[in-house]
């Protein structure tokens, strides 16, 4: 990261980093987190499962539709 500017405060070393980096980093924090929460969840791979097993097929147009993306 070229915008890191490294000091020393006291023994202790301390980053200082401009708020724009600071919030990509708590942004993407955040995503690692939801993702790590999902993939340990056993309903979330209950769903998973059960969706994989069904054969119940949705058109393009329709999924459009109920996404109100058409």
């Amino acid at each position: 990261m070229k915008k890191a500017q490294i000091f020393k405060l006291g023994k202790s070393p301390v980053v200082v980093l401009p708020v724009s980096a600071w919030e990509n980093i708590r942004e993407r924090f955040s995503q690692l987190e939801e993702y790590y929460q999902m993939s340990t969840s056993k309903k979330y791979k209950q769903d998973i499962a059960r969706a994989r097993a069904s054969k119940k097929i949705v058109s393009s147009k329709d999924l459009y539709k109920k996404l109100g993306l058409a």
